[in-house]
């Protein structure tokens, strides 16, 4: 496999390999000084049985005679010496110069500096003889830190062994991801069936996101495709009367024709600039729109959007129960208030009114237009929608706006109808 940094097997392995490293020198640490202290225990344990042995095989007349002393041309390494502790006199050594004579410690091991060495001294006595033995320390080090480091050898070779074994168990145990790459690598854009393949447990959560977002991707695409379709047919009736309008002016001799065709397509102009404004309006709010999020006083919207209505906005028009504040984009909360204001201006009537109540958990809209047919209550929210016969200037959008405006602030909106006649709108703050 290519050497890469962003590679997840080599980031697992590298990262596997300096934690095993990292645990290795600890262990190969304790395990030295481990293996260090149990040689000098065990070589103490030996130097301390070997004097009892000797101190128990110490009698013999040929023992404790005074023998002269040799001088060792050769390291010196075991040594033991016997003294006369009336006199102070070696009785007999095992080289010269002989170890010295050693206070009484209760057949303590210790340690003590002799012919510049640093020796590890046993002694054993009684009231006439001392024994003493004694064993460069060097030795015993030596034999310590050969032990230790045989023991250091075996276990990085141990570790040299497994790095090899860890990347093929790794590879091994991430072929699944590989196969799922492969598997999602090979689909077409248009493809967007969930994915029903066996995956381990730590893919599928990855693999059921994926299936949820080929869910909305879906969604999102026929909306648009539907969103498009639609825009197109509205657009086609203001765009194709704009042009018999114009044509009708352009080969008409008279001049009031002319001019009643000029003030047609002006008004398809308006009706088309207005559908536009609307649908870029509601592709903001589809495509979510960075929104600029603070508190609205509901009292103080809905005033402001009576008061550029022109309608009145006095105790009976507006109520106020509660002093309501809600979390949102003072731009849509006004858009979404002006709308219904603009419907009940639109499609209510010349003598509707509106009344506004401000309540503790949003507020109630009611205007005494003509009301809407229960039929009408049910698509509301159909995009494009129009109910039959209506003659006001209008794309379908605005209901939509509204609801997508709801949705944006986490509110609910629902409509009803209005005794003996007119149209009902409750907000509520979910």
């Amino acid at each position: 496999m290519k050497w890469s940094t962003n590679s997840l097997r080599w980031n697992i392995v590298i990262r596997m390999l300096m934690s095993i490293v990292c645990v290795w020198l600890v262990f190969a640490a304790l395990l030295v000084w481990q293996t260090n202290r149990n040689t000098n225990q065990i070589l103490l344990q030996q130097h301390t049985q070997f004097t009892d042995m000797l101190w128990e095989n110490l009698g013999d007349e040929d023992d404790l005679q005074r023998n002269p002393l040799h001088h060792s041309k050769h390291p010196r390494g075991l040594e033991f010496a016997v003294y006369d502790l009336k006199t102070g006199v070696v009785l007999n050594a095992s080289s010269a110069p002989a170890l010295p004579l050693q206070p009484n410690l209760q057949n303590q091991a210790h340690q003590t500096e002799f012919a510049q060495k640093m020796w590890l001294i046993s002694s054993r006595q009684n009231t006439d003889v001392q024994l003493v033995v004694g064993l460069p320390l060097a030795i015993t080090q030596r034999l310590a830190h050969d032990m230790a480091q045989n023991t250091g050898w075996f276990s990085l070779i141990g570790l040299l062994l497994l790095c090899p074994a860890l990347y093929w168990a790794l590879r091994i145990g991430l072929r699944p991801i590989d196969v799922f790459t492969r598997m999602v690598a090979t689909r077409s854009p248009e493809q967007l069936t969930p994915i029903h393949a066996d995956t381990p447990d730590e893919l599928s959560p990855l693999r059921d996101r994926l299936n949820h977002l080929f869910k909305q991707v879906e969604a999102n695409l026929q909306r648009e495709k539907r969103f498009t379709a639609d825009a197109a047919h509205e657009l086609r009736t203001p765009l194709a009367a704009m042009r018999i309008q114009l044509e009708l002016a352009e080969h008409s001799t008279r001049s009031d024709i002319r001019q009643k065709a000029f003030g047609h397509a002006n008004t398809a102009i308006q009706n088309a600039t207005h559908l536009v404004a609307q649908l870029l309006q509601l592709a903001r709010l589809e495509h979510g729109a960075r929104l600029e999020m603070q508190s609205i006083n509901l009292p103080q919207l809905a005033r402001a959007a009576l008061i550029e209505a022109g309608l009145p906005y006095d105790g009976s028009h507006l109520k106020i129960e509660s002093d309501t504040n809600i979390v949102g984009s003072d731009i849509l909360m006004h858009t979404l208030m002006r709308n219904l204001v603009d419907n009940t201006q639109k499609y209510g009537g010349a003598s509707a009114q509106v009344f506004i109540t401000i309540t503790p958990s949003g507020f109630v809209f009611i205007d005494t237009g003509i009301g809407a047919s229960p039929q009408t209550h049910q698509r509301l929210g159909e995009r494009f929608y129009r109910p039959a016969g209506q003659a006001a200037v209008g794309s379908g959008l605005g209901w939509s706006i509204i609801e997508r405006i709801c949705e944006i602030h986490h509110a609910h909106i629902s409509s009803f109808e209005v005794a003996p006649h007119g149209f009902g709108v409750h907000f509520k703050i979910v």
